[in-house]
């Protein structure tokens, strides 16, 4: 949860895109700064996201290449639960390379995956 401050609603506003469907937000994708130059890509995704993943994958890339070219990143990783086939092929359609297996990573301590998309 991020503070309810200045700085963490200029990052949302910068760095987060919500997509709305007859009022309702179906998705958040966004970037948090790990250090200069690298972030850490989260969503929140409904049910109804998935039946919209053209758009949400276009939308997504979008913002991806934004934040390469305007934002001054040049590493953008994600991590997926080891073993979700339809995560994994929705980070790779984002152009996100599999990098490796982290045993014990998630907060129940899952095994995830490290993904990630490096700038031109």
């Amino acid at each position: 949860m991020l503070p309810d401050n200045e700085e963490s609603r200029t990052m949302l506003r910068e760095n987060a895109r919500s997509w709305v469907v007859e009022g309702s937000v179906i998705a958040i994708i966004g970037v948090s700064r790990f250090w200069k130059g690298v972030g850490v890509v989260w969503t929140l995704l409904s049910d109804e996201s998935r039946q919209r993943g053209v758009a949400l994958t276009r939308g997504a890339r979008k913002q991806l290449d934004m934040l390469f070219e305007e934002r001054g990143y040049w590493r953008i990783q994600a991590t997926i639960e080891h073993g979700d086939e339809e995560a994994r092929q929705w980070i790779t359609s984002l152009q996100f390379g599999y990098e490796g297996t982290m045993r014990e990573y998630g907060p129940g301590r899952e095994t995830h995956d490290m993904y990630a998309r490096l700038g031109a």
